[in-house]
């Protein structure tokens, strides 16, 4: 049921990014400041925003600033941390001492603050947003991918292949990394809602998507100015943002208990 149901509202949103010229009813960045906070209509389902773009048009176009950064920075922060953790797990001595004393100092810091001051030294703008995503997201795949891939590597089938003469990049990519893709699988869903989040808040505190672009933080930013007099412009981009990290961790807590052996 959660399966069905997160990857239901994946699918929607997922095709509105995927075609927003085609769903978008308005071009988002079309302006008109004689129907300005217009009430909703049947030619504006969503109502009109400060400068008379129509809400609905950008709510779709946001979405693809969500997917694109929440799958761009996790395929980043993944690629980063499974090779440090698969490293460390399997050459092991100084080398593991060395990249988890890494790992442990991007942990020292709170993500989003991280982030934060990335954005304050590199600037504004989708590109600089990614870049302070990925530098603070990719140690919890390290971590973890070490600490998968130590229990698997006492098991038989490595030890046939270490005695078959298997090189440690070998064992690596073709006997240890495949047996650990399921909680892999599981944490890179349970981090694409928080990416998905945490460009939402950037973009809020003005260091993501820069203005006229639609994004759901900025519109979220734009809108809590009309928050008495203008409700929808905050609801609807909320409500989305909301829906899309709940698909997101839906998909991630079905994938947990399918393939979680214990569980099961």
């Amino acid at each position: 049921m959660k399966l069905k149901a997160g990857l239901s509202l994946l699918a929607f949103f997922g095709a509105l990014a995927a075609a927003a010229p085609l769903f978008a009813p308005y071009n988002p960045y079309a302006q008109d400041l004689l129907c300005s906070l217009d009430a909703p209509t049947a030619a504006h389902p969503m109502g009109l925003d400060l400068l008379g773009r129509d809400i609905l048009s950008r709510v779709i176009y946001g979405a693809r600033v969500s997917f694109a950064a929440g799958f761009a920075v996790i395929a980043v922060n993944g690629l980063i941390g499974i090779l440090i953790g698969g490293v460390a797990a399997v050459w092991g001595g100084r080398m593991d001492v060395l990249l988890m004393r890494v790992v442990d100092v991007a942990q020292a810091f709170p993500g989003i603050l991280l982030a934060i001051a990335v954005m304050a030294v590199l600037g504004p703008g989708f590109g600089n947003l990614l870049i302070a995503l990925c530098l603070t997201g990719w140690a919890g795949f390290a971590r973890l991918t070490r600490g998968q891939l130590l229990s698997l590597r006492e098991r038989e089938y490595v030890t046939a292949a270490v005695a078959a003469g298997a090189g440690k990049w070998r064992i690596l990519t073709r006997h240890l990394l495949p047996n650990a893709a399921a909680p892999l699988l599981v944490e890179a869903a349970f981090g694409l809602a928080s990416v998905i989040v945490a460009e939402a808040g950037l973009s809020f505190l003005g260091l993501g998507v820069q203005p006229p672009a639609p994004s759901w933080g900025s519109m979220l930013n734009e809108g809590r100015a009309f928050l008495l007099i203008a409700p929808r412009l905050t609801v609807f981009p909320g409500l989305c943002l909301m829906l899309l990290a709940l698909a997101v961790t839906l998909v991630g807590e079905a994938l947990r208990d399918r393939l979680d052996v214990k569980r099961r």
